[in-house]
């Protein structure tokens, strides 16, 4: 019985990943939110995010920027070079890294993926240099595109770029993610949201909704106290803005370190549509802060039939 139901779920699975992409993640919306996404007229933020990805998106623009390497040039033309994290090499031959002079402080990941990442706090012995070597050659081989359903993805070129690491030396930084609405009047919403005890399976979040100071939400809180960053995270919003100017909707990350700020990454599809934790009202109102684009262009729709992605049915 046990061998029946594992065939049964290989074959369920299977089905799934020939389905296009779109119908996919209806799938994996539904069970996850337990209803079925509204694509024609998204009201929610995980919605819009869904509408972006399969219905009007600008996805070669959204490769140049989510490119961990590409984007380097474009956050320097546009605030400047002092908020890049130190690069310390970049490749697309991974056995190269076997000749970096020191591997502790080092953060090694893939430019093309989200959540692959080795942070070396310590120096690793050769068995694991060779290791990571070796995980290094698996994620150029990763089409994330497929993995998340992200059509950008697939126009970026994979290569291993290894930073600095910023922190203090005995856990991963924490996380202070801006998510940017344009109000397409000078004037922007935004929520921060801060991640940290990335260490623990369970990690926690807070979420500050148009104000530095006082919490909306929390899951798994453990105290953690922003206040004393109030002139950094008020630095990292202006430049957030700057750098959100074009766009509708756009997630600019940052890392503080002595007061300083570093830029971590730009996010155009966040968890792929399918975010948990915004609770207390915050999936809605953040859908209603994203005053978003719904233009037809040619070369959206084309990349989109290009990865099999399904055109809107008239019912959903």
């Amino acid at each position: 019985m046990l061998k029946l139901k594992d065939e049964l779920r290989r074959s369920v699975q299977y089905f799934i990943k020939k389905m296009p992409w779109a119908y996919q993640d209806r799938l994996y919306y539904y069970r996850t939110f337990h209803q079925l996404p509204n694509l024609r007229q998204p009201k929610v933020f995980n919605e819009k995010v869904l509408y972006r990805k399969f219905v009007y998106g600008d996805h070669q623009r959204y490769a140049r920027l989510s490119d961990k390497f590409l984007v380097r040039e474009h956050i320097e033309s546009r605030i400047g070079s002092a908020y890049l994290i130190p690069l310390l090499h970049e490749t697309t031959d991974p056995t190269t890294l076997n000749g970096l002079a020191q591997w502790k402080g080092a953060v090694i990941k893939p430019n093309h993926a989200s959540s692959l990442v080795e942070i070396m706090l310590e120096e690793p012995d050769m068995r694991q240099k060779q290791q990571i070597i070796q995980r290094c050659h698996q994620w150029l081989n990763t089409d994330y595109a497929s993995a998340s359903r992200e059509i950008h993805y697939r126009f970026i070129q994979p290569r291993i770029i290894v930073e600095q690491y910023i922190g203090d030396g005995t856990k991963p930084p924490i996380d202070y993610k801006f998510h940017m609405f344009n109000k397409r009047d000078g004037r922007f919403e935004y929520v921060l949201q801060v991640i940290y005890n990335r260490e623990n399976p369970a990690l926690s979040m807070s979420f500050f909704v148009n104000n530095l100071c006082e919490a909306f939400h929390k899951i798994r809180d453990t105290g953690l106290d922003i206040s004393a960053l109030k002139a950094p995270l008020q630095q990292a919003l202006e430049l957030s803005k700057v750098l959100a100017s074009d766009f509708d909707y756009v997630r600019v990350d940052w890392y503080i370190h002595d007061q300083r700020i570093y830029f971590g990454e730009l996010t155009f599809t966040p968890g792929a549509g399918l975010v948990t934790g915004l609770d207390r009202g915050l999936n809605q109102m953040m859908g209603d802060m994203w005053i978003q684009d719904r233009g037809e262009t040619k070369s959206a729709s084309v990349k989109a039939s290009e990865v099999g992605i399904a055109t809107i049915p008239k019912k959903i």
